[in-house]
């Protein structure tokens, strides 16, 4: 079932120097998480940006997150990410992945390909779910990524021409 108002949110804080081999912080999933309700198409509209996920996200806009999970009720599925580069008709930049679930629904392991080669895996959790908006948490303070003591900015997204002809 795809989402098209629905809102997705990336946390993805750092404290870049503070972190590296640190212990994740972990914030409870939602109370509300269920497969079935996390499963489509969410659109990123805004974020708090880390090194380790800029990489990926470096230009990008139009960010679409679509999950697809293995069953409904519980247990992992795939991941995938869109987005084109520097404007709505831009080149595609994807990356997909799975999630496999951990002691909770709505807490994963996620692990990402980039050009057929898995990435490091994120402790990645679902703080919130509702059937119209979802905040998705990720660290790995391996690569810098980790709550946001630094206080790093919320960006808000830029979607002007991002979603036409989707429905």
């Amino acid at each position: 079932m795809d989402r098209f108002f629905a809102i997705f949110l990336v946390l993805q804080c750092t404290s870049w120097p503070l972190v590296f081999g640190a212990e994740c912080r972990h914030p409870p999933p939602s109370p509300d998480f269920t497969n079935e309700g996390y499963a489509g198409r969410w659109y990123e509209i805004g974020k708090i940006q880390t090194l380790g996920g800029s990489l990926f996200q470096l230009g990008s806009v139009c960010t679409i997150a679509t999950y697809s999970p293995y069953d409904p009720m519980s247990g992992g599925g795939d991941i995938g990410y869109s987005s084109s580069f520097q404007e709505p008709n831009g080149t595609f930049v994807n990356a997909t992945g799975f999630l496999v679930e951990q002691e909770a629904p709505g807490h994963f392991v996620q692990t990402l390909e980039f050009f057929g080669v898995e990435g490091p895996s994120v402790d990645y959790n679902v703080i919130w779910l509702d059937e119209d908006s979802a905040i998705e948490y990720d660290c790995n303070p391996n690569v810098g990524m980790d709550l946001n003591p630094n206080d790093i900015e919320y960006k808000a997204g830029s979607h002007e021409g991002c979603w036409e002809g989707f429905e």
